[in-house]
């Protein structure tokens, strides 16, 4: 059986607006009859998912259990999201999930420990170099990265008291802009979504915690 242009059109349009519908499902079974076509969009349907799922939803960690997080930049292309988390000590560190563009031959899947990584806040999309030298940044010499499939997760070492002062204050009076991170020679780039007061209200709640 072969599917007509509507039909095929039809399930691009379902996919890309999110539905999770009973229609959506009859295309989708429509579309296993032919099994070419089959294999075609059940690769581009597990991309997608993964792509958009990045932005949403904190990974499990390397080496540590987040008991709070808060999600403060995130991006579309390709799908990233950054966290502020709390965990065991306690500890505030932070959390980027998305895809590096770095192909498979140059970086296997696994953890890789004391990686440089370095974040710059700009308040204004605004890259002439007096915004760039003088922008807020943070540097760390022993991030983790971890890559697994579709994801490549970098998650800093702890946060001293003075790097989440100035993490809440590059992100007021509202979110910035860009938030970039560098690591392994390259990085991605993604819009604030937090405050600084979301920030550091954050940071003063779980260095409460018992």
């Amino acid at each position: 059986m072969r599917l007509k242009p509507p039909l095929r059109l039809a399930a691009c349009r379902a996919f890309l607006d999110g539905i999770q519908s009973k229609a959506f499902v009859v295309i989708l079974a429509l579309l296993t009859t032919n099994w070419p076509l089959s294999i075609g969009v059940s690769a581009f349907v597990t991309t997608a998912f993964a792509e958009s799922d990045r932005g949403q939803t904190l990974p499990p960690l390397p080496g540590i259990i987040a008991t709070d997080s808060l999600t403060i930049a995130k991006a579309e292309r390709p799908a990233s999201g950054l966290w502020i988390t709390c965990s065991e000590g306690p500890q505030i560190r932070l959390a980027l999930n998305t895809r590096l563009p770095i192909e498979e031959e140059f970086a296997r899947n696994g953890t890789r420990p004391e990686e440089r990584t370095h974040i710059i806040i700009l308040a204004e999309n605004i890259r002439t170099v007096q915004a760039i030298k003088h922008a807020p940044h943070m540097l760390f010499r022993q991030a983790t990265w971890r890559r697994d499939g579709e994801n490549d997760v970098v998650l800093t070492p702890p946060l001293s008291v003075e790097k989440a002062s100035l993490l809440s204050q590059a992100f007021l009076p509202a979110p910035p802009a860009v938030v970039r991170i560098d690591i392994a020679e390259t990085g991605t780039e993604m819009r604030g979504t937090a405050d600084g007061r979301a920030i550091a209200e954050f940071t003063r709640r779980c260095l409460e915690s018992p």
